[in-house]
């Protein structure tokens, strides 16, 4: 029998399926079901706010042939969740690092090699239909912006925008796609000289950082899930330690992309902090092992630490 769903056409149907239960029955449930609720109005506030079916997917850890473990409570439940939320945080305030920072590499890049308006001319990139879409993307993003600095480009420099501007209104997502039909040469200037990796662990990253980006901003779960549509690429060393595809590998890559030590540092603190104010809540459920922490300073690059050479970082001949 084939199990794997993602070869199949999806389609929403109609069907049986659990009748409506209100908040109510919701919350008697869920003490039918073992679960210890000290305090009903808290507990039906949280359920009519953050949604029955939403909240349940934290207890499965919790719990076995739907009955909760002896002694777990409706505020370990919560614990957890708040807990998910905060790593949601993580992701969000630091895989913002990296597209700012990215964002600035490639244009400074591609400015460098060819022109402030290179990037519209096909020929500078590896696929010309990529290139195309891209071009209309970020038309449409610009013609809907509304920010000032398209303002002034549009009314006072008749609509001629310079890469370092006009990638300002790429999504991550777009720049992603944009980094991987740059010239192979150009991939590899950037991961090398940026990142100290080849361009296919760079391609990956981007990648797997913005589906957890775009997870984090619908408030999706990380806690207790898999990621198979993007596993993260890792060394061959980390194989063993970390999973491809957890939460933590996102960690890792986003970790790893920070472009600068103190960020990473930050990162770290964060995380750490978080997993120190919810101890009800197994790390391990998103990958992390016990020696986490010392296994991303062990990772982190003379590149994040500032010691980039120079001599072969055209930045230093100015821009």
């Amino acid at each position: 029998m084939n199990t794997d769903i993602s070869s199949t056409e999806f389609k929403l149907c109609k069907g049986d399926t659990k009748p409506f239960l209100s908040v109510d029955q919701q919350l008697d449930l869920l003490k039918s079901r073992g679960l210890i609720v000290r305090d009903d109005e808290n507990a039906k506030d949280i359920l009519r706010r953050t949604n029955y079916y939403r909240l349940s997917g934290y207890s499965l850890t919790l719990r076995e042939n739907d009955m909760f473990h002896d002694g777990v409570s409706f505020d370990d439940l919560y614990e957890i969740y708040r807990f998910d939320d905060g790593f949601r945080r993580i992701i969000l305030t630091y895989s913002s690092n990296v597209e700012v920072a990215f964002r600035s590499f490639v244009a400074y890049n591609h400015a460098r090699n060819y022109g402030p308006l290179g990037y519209m001319d096909a020929d500078n990139f590896e696929n010309s239909n990529y290139h195309k879409t891209f071009i209309a993307k970020i038309t449409e993003e610009v013609s809907r912006s509304d920010d000032i600095f398209v303002y002034h480009h549009r009314k006072d420099l008749n609509c001629v925008f310079p890469i370092w501007a006009v990638i300002e209104c790429s999504s991550f997502g777009d720049l992603s796609k944009l980094y991987k039909n740059l010239k192979a040469e150009d991939r590899t200037f950037i991961s090398k000289n940026e990142y100290g990796v080849s361009r296919e662990y760079i391609e990956n990253w981007l990648q797997a950082i913005v589906s957890a980006r775009n997870i984090a901003a619908h408030a999706g779960r990380f806690y207790n899930r898999r990621f198979k549509s993007v596993r993260v690429k890792l060394p061959k060393k980390l194989k063993r330690v970390i999973w491809s595809d957890s939460a933590f590998a996102i960690v890792y890559a986003i970790h790893r992309l920070q472009p600068t030590e103190a960020l990473a540092k930050a990162l770290r603190k964060d995380l750490s902090d978080l997993i120190s104010k919810y101890p009800i809540a197994d790390k391990a459920q998103l990958g992390i092992c016990d020696d986490w922490e010392d296994l991303l300073i062990s990772n982190t690059t003379k590149y994040q630490l500032g010691t980039r050479n120079k001599k072969t970082d055209p930045r230093s001949k100015g821009f």
